[in-house]
């Protein structure tokens, strides 16, 4: 009955039909072709990066740009591209794991217990999420250097956690109520406790969820430049966006290749997360538009 109805839909509506395909295809190009464009500039060689600028596949192919950048932190910066990447990884992974485990168990808080206040609660803490990162730089920076974890991993952490939990709490408990409340009887029965309901029958079920969570999150605190900038100031702690600008930036004339070769390698996590997440993050957003 839903093929049919498309299929009237498409017969009777054609302009409209073809209107929307259009912009769709619009969009995807408008997307991509910055990446691939970038791409392209990353391996061309230094002769050829300004010929043919609108042409995506290059006439000299060369990979010196990414051997460059990949040197450039260390002869620049005196610190390996290979530690900006531990430095990244170590914030946005700690960041990710301690804000799903918050937003999990505040989740699981809001959608299985009633108790006062619980919805003005719950609004509370998404609307933390509205207020701007760059209201609460200075506060936070006095709070940090008080507590004498400037210049640590810890002191963008605790900031990437604040603002990672209430859109990971809105995105769970969604999915969490969606979860019929006879699974949750039937393994209270059975002995279990919340802890044991929520770590092996709530978190397996809101797998896509929790999917989701991990795409939206990594792009946020991965791409995050502000707080690692003023937090984080010596080089050796430094992240990818923070290196890449001060290699690019100021005093450094830094060849196009070789910028277009270093923002591919700062991209490509990102790449391989929706890639290993992408399947269960279509599966979350999907999830709750069709009943039954």
């Amino acid at each position: 009955m839903i093929a049919n109805s498309y299929g009237i839909d498409r017969k009777r509506n054609p302009v409209f039909f073809v209107v929307t395909r259009v912009i769709v295809v619009l969009t995807i190009i408008g997307i991509l072709f910055p990446i691939l464009y970038i791409f392209s500039l990353s391996l061309r060689t230094e002769d050829t990066v300004y010929q043919d600028t609108l042409v995506l596949i290059p006439k000299e192919v060369t990979h010196e740009n990414y051997v460059n950048a990949w040197n450039l932190a260390k002869t620049r910066l005196n610190v390996s591209f290979l530690q900006m990447f531990r430095n990244s990884v170590i914030c946005t992974m700690s960041a990710i794991v301690l804000a799903i485990v918050l937003a999990s168990l505040s989740s699981f808080s809001f959608s299985h217990y009633r108790f006062k206040g619980k919805e003005v609660l719950f609004t509370t803490i998404i609307a933390s999420y509205v207020v701007p990162a760059q209201v609460l730089l200075i506060p936070l920076f006095f709070v940090m250097a008080r507590l004498g974890i400037i210049n640590t991993y810890l002191a963008v952490i605790f900031p990437y956690i604040g603002f990672s939990v209430p859109i990971a709490t809105l995105i769970l408990r969604s999915f969490f109520e969606q979860i019929p409340y006879e699974i949750k009887e039937a393994a209270t029965i059975d002995g279990a406790r919340d802890l044991q309901i929520l770590s092996r029958i709530i978190i397996p079920l809101a797998a896509p969820a929790i999917a989701s969570c991990i795409i939206l999150l990594f792009l946020e605190t991965w791409n995050e430049f502000i707080y690692a900038l003023v937090f984080l100031q010596k080089p050796a702690i430094q992240t990818i966006p923070v290196a890449i600008a001060k290699i690019a930036g100021g005093k450094f004339r830094l060849p196009l290749g070789t910028y277009g070769a270093a923002i591919m390698i700062t991209v490509f996590p990102i790449m391989v997360v929706f890639i290993v997440f992408q399947k269960w993050f279509v599966a979350g957003v999907t999830m709750g538009a069709v009943k039954g």
